[in-house]
């Protein structure tokens, strides 16, 4: 694992986040932790098991469809680094809770790129059919809520479009439409400083199939964000654990 784990973030930067949700185990997650890679969680059970392995509140970021009004406080007691949001509702309960706690809290936006992964459709998450994330299109919408929002900081977009993605060509339009996506938020005045590219990250079972290599990833990555004013992360889980 560790040395998944330091080709991974010499390959794509040092702004790894580990899901959670593909192993929870107390060691797993405190050998992340030392690893100096940070948590991505889908649920409060989650958040918690971060925090008692000693990840710093400002390396967790809390998303998924299922948060709760008391999961959003629990975070925002916590002061995590972001909480992702999955729709405008959300965003609107989020400034309410905010507010009730006389707190700022620095929020971001899954965005839904239309993109097919090209896995099964069990394991996609980024088709405009898939229940994830906040359409590209509602971006005007998104920047009319935040400007009436005074306790929220929205400051990161992020996508996720499946599990067991090799198809390089996803992952360039991916990064693509994501590019888009913060200029638009930038050119509303909306200050984007963490731009996440999701993981799902193709792991090897059969010897028969083709090879996935990040080497790959990363070039197109390159030539997506040949230069950007903000930072940009990924999330991979059983990527890292998975032999």
């Amino acid at each position: 694992i560790t040395q998944k784990v330091e080709m991974t973030k010499k390959i794509l930067g040092e702004n790894i986040f580990f899901s959670v949700k593909s192993n929870s185990n107390q060691a797993i997650l405190k050998l992340m932790n030392s690893l100096n890679i940070g948590a991505d969680v889908v649920s409060v059970g989650e958040l918690k098991r971060s925090l008692s392995a000693r990840f710093a509140p400002s390396k967790i970021i809390f998303e998924g469809v299922g948060k709760s009004k008391e999961d959003l406080i629990y975070a925002i007691q916590k002061d995590i680094r972001l909480i992702n949001t999955e729709s405008l509702e959300e965003i609107k309960l989020l400034q309410k809770l905010a507010l009730e706690k006389n707190k700022t809290v620095d929020i971001g936006v899954r965005l839904n790129p239309n993109i097919d992964g090209g896995s099964i459709s069990k394991i996609s998450t980024g088709k405009r059919t898939d229940k994830f994330g906040i359409e590209i299109n509602e971006i005007e919408n998104i920047v009319n809520l935040i400007s009436n929002c005074s306790n929220l900081n929205l400051i990161g977009v992020s996508c996720h479009i499946g599990s067991q993605v090799s198809n390089i060509e996803a992952y360039k339009n991916t990064f693509t439409e994501m590019k888009k996506a913060a200029n638009k938020f930038l050119s509303s005045g909306i200050n984007i400083k963490h731009v996440d590219l999701g993981g799902g990250f193709h792991v090897q079972y059969n010897k028969n199939e083709p090879k996935f290599k990040l080497e790959d990833v990363k070039s197109e990555l390159d030539a997506c964000f040949d230069s950007s004013i903000y930072e940009l992360s990924f999330e991979p889980g059983r990527y890292l654990i998975a032999e």
